[in-house]
């Protein structure tokens, strides 16, 4: 999809690391999404891919459990791991106006913003607020506010150089304080505005999301925990871990995928809401 737009205005940072204006180059730290070789590099290595019926996991078997992985990442984080784009409307909630209109985004992080307007039930545009004054700096938190530059902004009222920039804010002189509905945002997000990169970090927990699959569905076809031999009065018994072969492993794959998703919950989303219930 091309993401080009004319209207757009996108953040002038990364996405990843948060604000960062510049790098030196000498961290990785967004690479392309995580393959199928990689990933057996770094979560397989040393593991039996086939099952005792002769069945072998292949490198397609492998591509699936990513891209389940992948999809299960993005629910548990909350946040889109490829830019896409979304449209949805919000209230309007005179607190949060007087807050130089204050928009939480539904998905984030954000990349650009292509709209931001009053958008009545019948789906007619009644007023497109001016790229020039919503700003960016708060994209990686879903956060929208508009400053107005190019006219004087009162605590009641937008007037100026804008035409029909008063019928945006007839809600304010009517005196009421929520509507549902009223703005309507056109955005992108995503974990990475670099398109095909996602932070080094994200690969990570995908791959210890789809190694846990794997290895859990490989331990439960290793069922035999014991077995003997014996012949002419000599005998040879032998044990082992039967379906528990890589529960230790599992577990420090679990641990790290908690911990991984606990941290860029905390990068990438708000801690408190605002608005009314």
């Amino acid at each position: 999809m091309d993401f080009s737009s004319t209207g757009s205005k996108q953040i002038t940072t990364a996405v990843y690391p948060v604000h960062a204006d510049g790098t030196s180059g000498l961290l990785t730290r967004c690479e392309p999404l995580l393959g199928p070789d990689k990933f057996k590099r770094m979560f397989l290595q040393g593991i039996n891919l086939w099952y005792p019926n002769g069945d072998k996991i292949t490198p397609d078997d492998l591509q699936d459990k990513l891209n389940w992985a992948m999809n299960q990442t993005e629910i548990l984080l909350g946040v889109t791991i490829t830019r896409e784009a979304f449209k949805h409307k919000v209230p309007f909630d005179y607190a949060l106006y007087k807050s130089y209109i204050h928009i939480v985004a539904e998905k984030g992080p954000m990349i650009s913003i292509e709209e931001l307007a009053i958008v009545s039930a019948d789906n007619n545009n009644i007023f497109v607020v001016p790229p020039t004054w919503i700003e960016t700096s708060n994209f990686a938190k879903r956060q929208i506010n508009v400053i107005p530059l190019l006219a004087a902004y009162g605590v009641n009222q937008v007037a100026g150089a804008v035409g029909n920039a008063g019928i945006a804010f007839l809600t304010v002189m009517d005196g009421l304080a929520w509507v549902p509905s009223y703005w309507q945002i056109k955005y992108t997000a995503g974990l990475s505005n670099t398109e095909g990169q996602v932070p080094t970090v994200v690969n990570q927990l995908i791959g210890c999301i789809a190694a846990i699959d794997i290895l859990s569905q490989l331990a439960a076809t290793n069922r035999f925990n014991s077995q003997s031999q014996s012949q002419d009065g000599i005998s040879q018994s032998s044990s082992g871990p039967g379906t528990h072969i890589y529960d230790k492993r599992i577990e420090d794959l679990s641990l790290q995928r908690d911990d991984l998703v606990k941290k860029l919950k905390g990068i990438f989303l708000s801690k408190f809401v605002f608005g009314n219930i």
